[in-house]
């Protein structure tokens, strides 16, 4: 074992964090709408408790991962590629662009929601508002092009045209 520990180079266990932090960061936010519409329909009580939830996890997990995935890609360009290559430059873009999607418009977009849905469901009746529901369509779908986003990145990683 230790043999093995000693071949393991330090870029080889940057590239471990890097893919590692990917997964968590953003492994969950696929399944975010999946959520969302299903207790919006089932459940209209339920959402900001669902909202909650999802805050938490882009506190703890997203925000920290997206982070931990910039800043091990740009280590890992560093050691062993070049800021030319155009999987790295797609890559950089797409995870700034996820960080600023973040900051800039899932965090006021999530917080709103709640406050939508606290009320909503403060009222005692069993529907969302209209006002919910249209800032709910305009999440979710920042939401699937974020989730593209990731796609589109992990296909150049992977593939590195």
């Amino acid at each position: 074992m230790s043999a093995l520990l000693a071949e393991i180079r330090l870029y080889d266990f940057v590239l471990f964090v890097h893919v590692t932090a990917v997964v968590v960061a953003f492994g969950a936010t696929f399944a975010y709408p999946f959520f969302q519409v299903g207790v919006e329909r089932r459940s209209p009580h339920g959402v900001p408790a669902m909202l909650h939830a999802m805050h938490a996890t882009s506190r703890y997990l997203v925000v920290p991962g997206s982070l931990l995935v910039l800043a091990s890609g740009l280590y890992l360009t560093i050691e062993g590629w070049a800021f030319d290559e155009l999987f790295v430059m797609v890559g950089l873009v797409v995870a700034i662009a996820l960080i600023l999607l973040g900051a800039l418009v899932f965090d006021p977009l999530e917080r709103r929601l709640l406050a939508l849905a606290e009320r909503d469901a403060a009222a005692r009746t069993d529907e969302l508002s209209e006002e919910y529901r249209a800032l709910s369509r305009r999440f979710a779908t920042a939401g699937m092009a974020a989730s593209l986003l990731v796609v589109v990145a992990v296909f150049f990683m992977a593939v590195k045209p």
